[in-house]
């Protein structure tokens, strides 16, 4: 086990090194002047000089890539030029938010989806299998800022029942905490729910039919007992691959939800820093994304082996 976790992680750091050699040169590529294009082009000479050389581009990309990275891997991103102090500390206050919105929806969809998923392949044919793929096929379909319009049109403008932005921690204030994250969790949920009942009725389908459940079956256990002790473990390997998959795209989709209901998190800041040309937000951004993508990848990996333990000797 000790050497598969290692083999992982060795390809992590490697994937994660290539991820950011692609965005650093991506970065530097970008057509014309990047300190006007941070700054604007009324820009005094001294700021100019100023920002030139803090962002290197007195160096060659080379050496400025190795600088970059030294830097990022002490904590170091840089000067946001948006906000006018660190990155990391920009980042800082963004993150947890995200990760709260990312993990929260993460949790509500697995019961959910696996639920869902089992009662479609346990009544597969039926009225209830009917709706429940029905209702699947439509919500994985349907785009996270579309959904968030929708809820906020219906239930915050229409009826007024919720508050239509902001965002506060729930030790904060519970009340208000819990009316602000009902439509984001919602539209971050939902795709969640979808994706992952399709995928457990499909496993489902296909573990039900083998002689090991038969032969539980012949024994006399009950139905509840050879469908949740005996076929759903074998079921969750495909799975496990929608919910690394699925966490990874609540990361990436919560920019959408958190621009359509203004939550300050880490994806509001990155279409923010990318409208305003805020380079070290953009890369630092994209780096700690491919991060956490890597992590919950490398956390599958491992879980894939605890399963199915024959995958470890592979």
């Amino acid at each position: 086990m000790g050497s598969y976790v290692l083999k992982r992680t060795g390809q992590m750091v490697a994937i994660l090194l290539m991820i950011s050699v692609f965005i650093f040169m991506l970065v530097s590529m970008i057509p014309g002047d990047p300190v006007y294009a941070m700054l604007g082009e009324e820009v005094s000479p001294e700021e100019y000089q100023r920002v030139y050389l803090e962002l290197g581009l007195d160096k060659p990309v080379i050496v400025r890539y190795v600088t970059w990275l030294g830097n990022a891997l002490q904590g170091d991103f840089g000067q946001s030029t948006q906000f006018h102090k660190g990155t990391i500390e920009v980042l800082s206050e963004r993150i947890p938010i995200t990760l709260f919105l990312s993990f929260s929806a993460f949790l509500i969809s697995i019961p959910l989806g696996i639920f869902f998923g089992v009662i479609s392949a346990v009544y597969r044919g039926k009225r209830t299998d009917t709706v429940v793929t029905f209702l699947a096929n439509i919500t994985a379909c349907l785009p996270q800022f579309w959904i968030g319009l929708l809820v906020m049109y219906v239930f915050a403008m229409k009826l007024g029942w919720l508050p239509s932005y902001g965002f506060t921690w729930p030790w904060d204030d519970f009340s208000t905490s819990i009316r602000q994250l009902i439509m984001p969790l919602f539209c971050l949920s939902l795709g969640g729910v979808a994706s992952i009942t399709r995928q457990t009725r499909s496993s489902m389908l296909e573990v039900i039919r083998q002689d090991y459940v038969r032969t539980a079956r012949s024994k006399g256990l009950t139905e509840k007992k050879v469908i949740f002790i005996h076929a759903l473990k074998n079921g969750l390997i495909p799975v496990i691959t929608i919910l690394g998959m699925r966490l990874g795209t609540m990361l990436g989709g919560s920019m959408f939800v958190e621009s359509v209901f203004s939550i300050p998190g880490m994806g509001s800041l990155f279409v923010k820093a990318i409208t305003s040309r805020d380079i070290p937000v953009v890369q630092a951004c994209v780096l700690v994304t491919a991060l956490v993508a890597c992590v919950i990848n490398l956390i599958t990996d491992i879980l894939y082996a605890v399963v199915d333990p024959r995958i470890r000797f592979e």
